[in-house]
């Protein structure tokens, strides 16, 4: 397939082979994307493991948030790296969008795969934060009943020791 003129110089802008490799790294990084987010739904799923056990590990669940911090961190990266390599190549692909339809193609389902599992993640770490709720509103209320306990506790003892005594104005005095 000619890529040139017919002065024999490539026209201004992205040639052939360079397009190709701009799309080439786009699917790579979409690819690598789609991994990240895996992992994430992975240690999401984890997480969720972690904070439904009777007692919950929370160093267990702070090593998952540190790993997950990690792979948003890389998915971050990843995101720039495929905006600067797409806004550089948008101008020329939008023109030629025929020439190189099985990498936009390519692209297409990535983006559609890599979307699904952003929906999928999302809502994953929204069932997260309602079982991280629900387990605090537990220990909440599990640590105002011990502090009404220990109230009632108190209470009572202090009751008690008032019964041993006797009021001063009823002794007799004579004796």
């Amino acid at each position: 397939m000619e890529r040139g003129n017919e002065g024999g110089q490539e026209p201004a802008g992205i040639t052939g082979d360079f397009m190709e490799e701009y799309l080439r790294s786009l699917i790579t990084g979409l690819e690598e994307k789609k991994e990240c987010l895996e992992a994430l739904i992975a240690k999401t799923a984890e997480q969720a493991d972690v904070v439904r056990e009777e007692n919950v590990d929370w160093d267990a669940f702070d090593r998952l948030v540190d790993e997950k911090d990690e792979l948003i961190d890389r998915l971050d990266a990843l995101d720039d790296g495929f905006q600067q390599v797409f806004e550089r190549i948008k101008p020329e692909l939008e023109g030629k969008k025929s020439l190189y339809s099985e990498y936009v193609k390519k692209l297409q389902l990535l983006i559609r795969e890599v979307t699904g599992l952003g929906t999928t993640l999302m809502s994953d770490e929204q069932n997260n934060k309602g079982l991280i709720t629900e387990r605090f509103a537990d220990a909440k209320k599990r640590i105002s009943t011990n502090k009404t306990s220990s109230r009632a506790a108190a209470s009572y003892y202090t009751n008690m020791n008032q019964i041993n005594l006797i009021d001063p104005q009823l002794m007799d005095k004579k004796k």
